[in-house]
């Protein structure tokens, strides 16, 4: 246990703020001893995993658990299942290079998505028309009150679109600390979103498709380790086909894909047609490769981010009456945004 611990190293935006109590969870019976600890004296508990999809904002009151739980194990299953079951604090790039080396089916479409396995349910992560959820068996989780250790099944997780109980109803109660995922020995594969079949070189193959996708994602995206990101930072948005059609009438390059009963727009497109790609503000700005990613510079606090992010947020509105929701979770909630404070020159640098 450590005290006013700077967490610049674990997160991806690398911000310095502290964290007032500090520790690293090794275990499951260390977790259920720093939760005890802070039960016993009331101290409110905040997990990081990997640090990838997190926004944080200001010092963090009350402990900060790293969660580095390790270990994989599988169970083969007669036919074509597997089941794979992965502690949380495991990288998720890595549980995605075993699963190919083993010639499973099921998260090759999810290769190079930062952060742990522990945090993908929260998020409800997904890529190339794949999502967690798809492949999601159960969940083992403790309950921050009374330590008890159970599993959860993964339709009574309440996954949406980049969503879970772990973000809404579950979120300061629960704790993941296992996962397991169903994958297949043989299984088809899935092409057919953002051009995935285009850039497949010979005949598809499992091995194929993960190293396609970890190619075109290390060409769009900044590795978090060089410079300072969290990924993609706005959710794709979700419109009606009512305002889906009028959106393609006034911009006919507009790009979008069926879904539910509606249609989600590319919030990188929506961005980048903005003219926000390549921005800067202070020590942050607009990745110029990649619209859908707000990178730090040089920056130590959240301030000047918040305030870019405030600016995209308007201007979309403006120009598309689409409101762009922010992905990465925030830790802790700011009662002021300081982009209420603050201005900046949609035209230039303020």
């Amino acid at each position: 246990m450590q005290k006013n611990v700077s967490l610049a190293a674990y997160n991806t935006f690398r911000f310095s703020y502290q964290a007032e109590y500090f520790a690293v969870a090794e275990t499951l019976e260390s977790l259920k001893v720093l939760l005890a600890w802070a039960n016993r004296l009331d101290i409110k508990v905040t997990i990081i995993g990997g640090g990838s999809n997190l926004l944080i904002s200001n010092d963090i009151s009350g402990l900060v658990i790293i969660n580095r739980l390790a270990g994989m194990k599988a169970r083969e299953h007669l036919g074509d299942l597997v089941s794979f079951t992965v502690a949380a604090g495991e990288t998720w790039h890595n549980v995605v290079e075993h699963a190919i080396e083993q010639e499973w089916y099921g998260i090759e479409n999810l290769a190079l998505i930062p952060g742990t396995i522990g945090a993908a349910p929260v998020q409800n992560i997904g890529a190339y028309g794949v999502e967690i959820k798809d492949v999601l068996a159960r969940v083992q989780v403790i309950d921050q009150t009374t330590g008890d250790v159970y599993w959860v099944n993964a339709r009574d997780c309440g996954f949406a679109y980049r969503d879970s109980h772990f973000k809404g109803k579950w979120k300061n109660k629960l704790i993941i600390t296992s996962v397991e995922l169903t994958l297949k020995k043989h299984a088809d594969l899935l092409l057919s979103y953002g051009g995935l079949a285009n850039r497949v070189e010979g005949e598809p193959s499992l091995k194929k498709v993960f190293e396609t996708v970890c190619k075109v994602r290390q060409e769009k995206l900044p590795n978090p380790s060089e410079l300072a990101n969290a990924g993609s930072f706005f959710k794709n948005p979700i419109v009606s086909s009512e305002q889906h059609d009028e959106l393609k009438k006034r911009f006919p390059n507009l790009v979008s894909f069926p879904f539910e009963s509606g249609f989600k727009l590319a919030a990188g497109w929506l961005i980048d047609q903005a003219g926000w790609k390549g921005k800067k503000y202070q020590g942050v700005g607009v990745y110029d490769k990649q619209a859908l990613v707000l990178v730090n510079y040089s920056e130590e606090n959240a301030a000047p981010l918040m305030v870019l992010e405030a600016q995209i947020k308007e201007s979309i509105l403006d120009l598309y009456g689409v409101e762009l929701e922010r992905e990465p979770v925030e830790f802790p909630v700011l009662v002021n945004n300081p982009a209420s404070e603050l201005s900046f020159k949609v035209d230039g640098e303020a």
